[in-house]
Parts: structure tokens; sequence; C-alpha cells
């Protein structure tokens, strides 16, 4: 052997060895990089379902105190615009007072029924009465939210 065959099996010998090298890090790094996001991907997943729920939790509120300041402010017609034909019947049977000597409100909690569906505990106080608390429930038509019940509680 020459020194020349030498230099070329050192060469290739060399070049087989890097290539192994290199492969056996980027099956090492992809590895590592499954099971980081294995165990990150579920807590994303988590996180972007808890914002979402809190996005339409705040729509429903938003609707909630819109009809709860036009009762405050005896604007019957403003009030029943946020009605589906539920809340409407309820209202007409006079199950609750739409228009009352009402004073304040204050949201005590909510709570998801379902994907298009909240319960709201709500106080409301009066002029004169004191104070009476409602359960009222909204629900998702398309993209708005509506009353569709109205309870008084206990």
């Amino acid at each position: 052997m020459t020194i020349k065959d030498l230099d070329k099996n050192g060469v290739w010998r060399t070049m087989v060895i890097a290539l192994l090298v290199a492969m056996t890090g980027l099956v090492l790094l992809g590895w590592q990089y499954r099971q980081l996001e294995e165990k990150r991907l579920p807590a994303l997943e988590k996180e972007i379902e808890r914002q979402s729920e809190e996005i339409e939790r705040r729509a429903a509120q938003n609707t909630l105190e819109r009809f709860m300041s036009a009762r405050l402010n005896k604007r019957q017609a403003q009030a029943m615009l946020y009605f589906t034909e539920n809340a409407a019947e309820q209202e007409r049977l006079r199950e609750f007072a739409l228009l009352d000597d009402y004073d304040s409100f204050r949201i005590l909690n909510s709570e998801k029924l379902s994907e298009e569906e909240f319960r709201f505990a709500v106080e409301i106080r009066t002029k004169t009465a004191g104070t009476l608390v409602e359960i009222i429930t909204l629900m998702k038509i398309l993209d708005n939210y509506y009353i569709n019940s109205i309870q008084l509680a206990g």
C-alpha cells in the first residue's frame, strides 16, 4: 500500500464516521423534540380550550350586562331584543318582572352548561324592596348570546 491508498482509506473512513455521528445526532434530537411535544402539546391544547371558554363566557356576560342595563333604564323594547322565544313566553306569562324599581345589579357567579349555554346568578337591588337573585340562562344562537330563561332563585 502506498501513502495515497492509506490516505484515501482514511478520508473515506473519516467521512463515514462523520456521517454516522451526524445521523445519530439527528435521530437523537428528533426523539428529544418528540418527547417535548408529547408533554407540551396537551398543555397547549388545554390552554387554548380555557381561553376559548373564557371568550365565550365574556361574550355571554356582555349580553347579560347590556340586557340588565336596559332593564335598569326601563327600556323594555331594548331589553326584549335579547330574548329567545322561551324568555319572551316567560315574560308574557309574567314569570318574572322585566321592569321594576331596579337600582343596580351584580353578577354573583356563572356556570357553563354546554358548548352554547351559560347560566348566571344575578343579584338585583331594588329601590324599595331590597335585593333579589335571578338565575338567567343565556343561549348562543348563530354568533350571539340571547336570554333564554329567567327564574327567581330559591
